[in-house]
């Protein structure tokens, strides 16, 4: 495990998140008793393990539900819509640093680290990143990070939001799918599927004006991402067999050697 550090002032912003958010999607928002800036703790609703598991379970276990994907980015892409002004902007940019060190430098530059080929790619996706920063950003919106109950969906563990580039959480997000589709392999069309309708029902909510951009962004950031989980600073913990690192490495420089023109393209290529 490679070291890497983080400031524990982080869980304020975690808060803020979650206040925030619970005006937007107040049902999908643990219900939060007491913060302490000065003691540095957060009480939030138990969630009992009882009734809810989080959606990284679920998908290991093979149980991929369609719908929950859809309401999820239905859920992320409402939040990013309704975040956007200098007010949001003004509360969430001094976190900036710490989404900076846990994020771009501990995932994307490390990969640059790794691969230092890669390091004009990735400086330029940092550039964009702040380029394109328009939007609360929650900074780890993993299915881990994703508690579900029956039909109910909470979201929680937002310690590196940010105002960013709501590229970032979409890509972050559907890179777990493509993970857990070279993973496990029997269920690999329905992990590309899930991907696919979770990136196409959040460009509903972007102007068709912008919707290219944004997809090249995406694209962009993809395989950088995908090498992030392995030769990053936080190597997703369940892949641990060498032929499987080396399939998604293998994608990943494809991605980067053949850059897709459209998402289309980009699921074809993963396919």
């Amino acid at each position: 495990m490679k070291e890497w550090f983080a400031d524990t002032k982080r869980l304020r912003y975690e808060y803020l998140w979650l206040k925030h958010c619970k005006k937007i999607i107040p049902n999908s928002i643990p219900n939060i008793y007491q913060f302490s800036a000065k003691q540095d703790f957060l009480i939030l609703e138990y969630l009992s393990e009882k009734n809810y598991t989080t959606l990284k379970l679920k998908l290991l276990k093979k149980d991929i539900d369609i719908n929950v994907i859809n309401k999820i980015s239905k859920n992320l892409s409402k939040i990013h819509k309704e975040s956007t002004g200098k007010f949001v902007k003004k509360k969430f940019i001094n976190n900036s640093k710490n989404f900076y060190d846990l994020r771009l430098d501990a995932y994307f530059n490390e990969v640059g680290r790794v691969y230092p080929h890669l390091k004009k790619i990735i400086k330029n996706i940092i550039k964009n990143y702040k380029k394109y920063s328009s939007t609360l950003v929650h900074g780890d919106f993993s299915p881990k990070n994703i508690l579900i109950f029956n039909k109910n969906i909470k979201y929680i563990d937002a310690e590196t939001c940010n105002f960013g580039d709501p590229a970032f959480d979409v890509v972050y997000f559907g890179n777990h799918l493509l993970l857990k589709s070279i993973h496990i392999p029997d269920k690999r069309n329905k992990f590309i599927k899930s991907y696919e309708i979770f990136f196409n029902t959040y460009l509903k909510s972007i102007k068709f004006s912008q919707r290219k951009n944004f997809i090249d962004r995406c694209i962009a950031m993809v395989p950088i991402m995908l090498l992030a989980r392995i030769d990053g600073k936080s190597p997703v913990e369940y892949i641990t067999k060498k032929n499987i690192k080396n399939k998604i490495r293998l994608l990943s420089f494809n991605l980067i050697n053949n850059p897709p023109e459209s998402l289309e393209y980009l699921i074809k290529m993963i396919k």
